[in-house]
C-alpha cells in the first residue's frame, strides 16, 4: 500500500449529517486548565450525536466484517481554525489491559462535510517531550488522556481533503486544517474486531476490506 495514513472506502448506504449533537465538555475543559486542543477554542471541539438510522447501517455494514463500533463522535473544526496535532486514544478498559501504548496505528470510519480548502494532516516528531499528555474527566468520572504535539517541533508527512467515506488513521499524530469561510465537520466510527477485541489497524485494512478501498 501507497501509504499509511487514509484511503477511500465503498459504501453501500449514504452519510447523514447531524442536526442534533451535544459538545464533550470535561470538568478540565470547563475549568480552562486542559491543554487546548484548538487554535481558538470557539465552536471546533468534539461532540456527541445519535443519527439511528446512520448507526444501524454503520453497524450492519461493520457486522458483515466481523467488527463493531465502540464509539461514534463527530469532530466539528470552525471557520479559520484547527483541531492541534494529536493522537486519538480509544483504548476502552472494558477490553484492552495496556492503555499507555497510544502509538498503534489503529483506524476509524470517517465521513467528512468537507469544503475546497479544509484537510486533514499527518505528522511526525523526532522529540517524545514535545508530547503531552491531556487528561479529560466526565461527570461519571471516566477518564480519557490523548496525546497531543506542538506543530513548530513535527513535520508534516502527508495531506489529504477528505470528502467522501474513509478509512482512517487516527493512532499516529494528525490534526485537522480549517483556514476556509466554511465549517468542517466530521462523523466518525472507532472499529473493533469482534474475534479478540482489539482496535483495527491500518496494516489490516486491505485484508479485511479488499477491493472496497481506493485512493
Amino acid at each position: 500500500m501507497s501509504n499509511n495514513f487514509h484511503r477511500y472506502i465503498k459504501l453501500p448506504f449514504d452519510f447523514i449529517k447531524p442536526s442534533e449533537t451535544m459538545r464533550t465538555m470535561s470538568s478540565e475543559q470547563e475549568e480552562k486548565t486542559s491543554i487546548w486542543d484548538t487554535e481558538k477554542k470557539g465552536k471546533t471541539d468534539v461532540y456527541k450525536f445519535n443519527i439511528p438510522e446512520l448507526n444501524e447501517n454503520v453497524k450492519s455494514f461493520l457486522d458483515d466484517y466481523d467488527l463493531f463500533y465502540n464509539t461514534k463522535l463527530m469532530f466539528y473544526t470552525s471557520p479559520k481554525d484547527r483541531i492541534n496535532i494529536h493522537v486519538d486514544s480509544n483504548k476502552d478498559a472494558n477490553y484492552l489491559n495496556d492503555t499507555k501504548n497510544y502509538f498503534d496505528n489503529h483506524v476509524k470510519l470517517n465521513y467528512t462535510w468537507e469544503n475546497e480548502n479544509s484537510s486533514l494532516r499527518w505528522w511526525k516528531t523526532e522529540d517524545n517531550n514535545n508530547l503531552k499528555v491531556d487528561t479529560h474527566t466526565y461527570e461519571n468520572g471516566k477518564t480519557w488522556k490523548v496525546i497531543w504535539a506542538e506543530e513548530g517541533k513535527c513535520q508534516m508527512i502527508y495531506e489529504k481533503r477528505i470528502d467522501k467515506p474513509s478509512i482512517v488513521n487516527t493512532g499516529m499524530l494528525h490534526s485537522t486544517n480549517n483556514p476556509s469561510n466554511k465549517e468542517r465537520i466530521t462523523l466518525s466510527y472507532n472499529l473493533v474486531k469482534k474475534e479478540n477485541l482489539q482496535l483495527l489497524t491500518f496494516d489490516e485494512i486491505e485484508e479485511v476490506f479488499g477491493d472496497l478501498l481506493y485512493e
